[in-house]
């Protein structure tokens, strides 16, 4: 029968001989020797594989373990519709033409699921949440469990036109704006009145230190915003702010100014276009100046008292008679 070695084979091959001592390699060689004086080194494996576990390692893994985040934020203060409203004007999306391709009898009804499937077609669902969603459900559903989209897509159409216009000719409307979408695009940590004091002590000091030492942070923060959304990350700010020589903020005067400018309902994204607009206020002429430079091409206006060769044109008589 194989599986058997001599006793110096034994001892040489042994492999924990640094881990053990030589008396000890010397008993499992008399435990495990047989009548013909070899050592049965299979017997020593079974023996060992009966105690020992055969199951695989556990996959290495790392939890993702979020921080709770305690603020509040804008967003949570308004219902479903108003946001979806926001982003139907910011986005010129019409809900009801997508609603009634599920509706074939133009009933105005529809089921739950078929509303979040508009919401993906449109690229909606991605900005409503779960909470969000669940809110609005409940609020256009019928005793039957239908949702009912024609006085759903009623309220969000208010922001574009008026019902029965055409009985008020002299009527005025207002178009959409800023305003109309801002419920959407932004989302500010909500502050208390004492740390928006604090806020305005922090703005009077950065704002006398530009003003003083006349820095420019605006292309610093520009050379950082690649794609040009006005947003940096907040590691980013705050190397602008220390290479330009800002490098007494405290540690609570740095979440101050995070929560004052993280708009976009995190803390990693910081607006640096308003942070520029309340620190370095530009004067008078030169926002006159931006403005002019900005506003559309308009033509020379021909002379009205002079001619090509500066003589005075002569009033017509039409001219006169007005």
């Amino acid at each position: 029968m194989g599986r058997k070695v001599t006793n110096n084979q034994f001892i040489r091959k042994f492999p924990f001989k640094k881990e053990m001592p030589k008396e000890d390699i010397e008993l499992l060689a008399d435990k495990y020797m047989t009548e013909q004086g070899d050592i049965h080194f299979m017997g020593m494996h079974n023996d060992i594989s009966e105690v020992t576990s055969h199951e695989a390692p556990p996959f290495p893994r790392r939890d993702l373990i979020l921080k709770p985040d305690h603020s509040e934020w804008s967003q949570s203060r308004i219902t479903a519709v108003d946001k979806i409203r926001s982003k139907a004007v910011e986005k010129r999306v019409r809900l009801y033409e997508h609603f009634q391709d599920f509706d074939p009898l133009r009933k105005g009804f529809c089921t739950a699921s078929q509303v979040k499937t508009v919401f993906t077609i449109l690229n909606l669902a991605k900005d409503i949440g779960r909470v969000d969603f669940e809110q609005l459900i409940p609020m256009y559903t019928c005793d039957d469990g239908l949702f009912c989209y024609k006085d759903f897509c009623a309220d969000v159409d208010r922001e574009f036109c008026v019902p029965n216009l055409e009985r008020d000719p002299l009527a005025q409307t207002n178009m959409p704006d800023a305003s109309s979408t801002m419920a959407a695009r932004r989302n500010k940590v909500q502050l208390t009145h004492d740390r928006l004091a604090h806020w305005n002590l922090l703005q009077v000091k950065i704002r006398s230190k530009i003003k003083k030492n006349r820095i420019n942070l605006l292309p610093a923060f520009k050379d950082m915003d690649k794609t040009n959304n006005g947003h940096i990350s907040v590691n980013q700010f705050y190397r602008v702010m220390i290479a330009n020589g800002f490098p007494s903020f405290s540690e609570e005067e740095v979440v101050l100014l995070f929560n004052i400018y993280c708009d976009l309902g995190n803390h990693l994204d910081y607006n640096y276009v308003d942070f520029m607009k309340s620190i370095d206020v530009p004067d008078e002429e030169v926002e006159i100046a931006m403005a002019q430079l900005q506003a559309p091409y308009q033509g020379e206006n021909p002379a009205q008292y002079f001619d090509a060769r500066g003589k005075v044109i002569r009033m017509s008589e039409d001219r006169l008679l007005c």
